[in-house]
């Protein structure tokens, strides 16, 4: 199985240089070139790979997702979201103890409080929670936001907006509690669940790279994901201002959840 473990420097490093077959001094090169030219690195190593002419590709890649989960939740289990409102699992539980269902409608799911339907059409709403963010992710406009996803480097996640965001709650959670006003449903959550950082490692064919104009082949998501990679370990060696949030984002597809084979490690977070 080929793949590039990205856990930290070092290895994505080494992983990188061993994928490439090249030195640490001709890496150390690359990185000086890099620094003489005005053209952005991502586009420069991207030009580079596509010169160098790469004609293999990954087998798989690794994803890291973050994720509140309940107590005695499975953490090989990783359902779409779909999956976890409709089918009995702990979130779709946790949901029932405060009157709070989900029904499946022709396109998208319905969310239901006290056995009734609760309308998500207001378009000029200001109450609290997020209407439109519950909106679109219950499916109701053309493009669904179902998926399981995470990012493709852990290095430098705890830097990331994103992390402390979902440090506390699910941000779903968060808005369908302050959207319906039920009091402690966020704090219940929150009480009763753990924090962490999910490793996978996925078949870079079953992989979605949440791009614009995303790669199909194994082949040019290799070339993307190596161009990633060199303006990352270039950005460390030239010791930058990094850029924290930018980090490649996987996905799933809407309807995929994770193979229990794909799982490798849980890492529970302390903020």
């Amino acid at each position: 199985m080929i793949y590039i473990d990205t856990k930290n420097t070092l290895s994505l490093k080494r992983g990188v240089m061993d994928f490439l077959n090249i030195t640490e001094e001709e890496l150390e090169q690359i990185f000086e070139t890099m620094d003489s030219v005005e053209e952005a690195p991502y586009d420069w190593a991207k030009s580079f790979l596509e010169d160098y002419g790469i004609d293999s590709s990954l087998d798989s890649i690794q994803m890291f997702h973050l994720t509140r989960r309940l107590n005695g939740t499975n953490l090989r289990v990783n359902n779409n979201l779909e999956q976890l409102l409709l089918r009995e699992t702990p979130v779709s539980e946790f949901f029932k103890r405060y009157d709070v269902t989900f029904k499946k409608n022709p396109g998208h799911m319905e969310m239901y409080y006290k056995g009734s339907l609760q309308p998500l059409d207001d378009e000029f709403y200001t109450g609290p929670g997020n209407m439109a963010y519950i909106k679109s992710r219950l499916g109701y406009f053309e493009t669904q936001d179902y998926c399981v996803n995470g990012f493709a480097f852990r290095t430098h996640l705890e830097m990331q907006s994103y992390y402390r965001s979902l440090s506390w709650c699910p941000e779903l959670v968060d808005n369908i509690g302050r959207f319906l006003e039920i009091k402690n449903m966020v704090t219940d959550y929150m009480d009763n669940s753990k924090y962490y950082c999910i490793e996978y490692l996925i078949p870079l064919s079953e992989v979605i790279f949440d791009i614009t104009n995303s790669p199909e082949s194994e082949l040019e998501k290799t070339l993307i994901f190596l161009a990633n990679a060199i303006e990352r370990l270039y950005k460390e060696w030239k010791r930058a201002s990094f850029i924290c949030d930018d980090n490649l984002i996987l996905r799933l597809e809407d309807n995929a959840e994770t193979k229990e084979e794909w799982f490798i490690n849980a890492e529970e977070l302390k903020l």
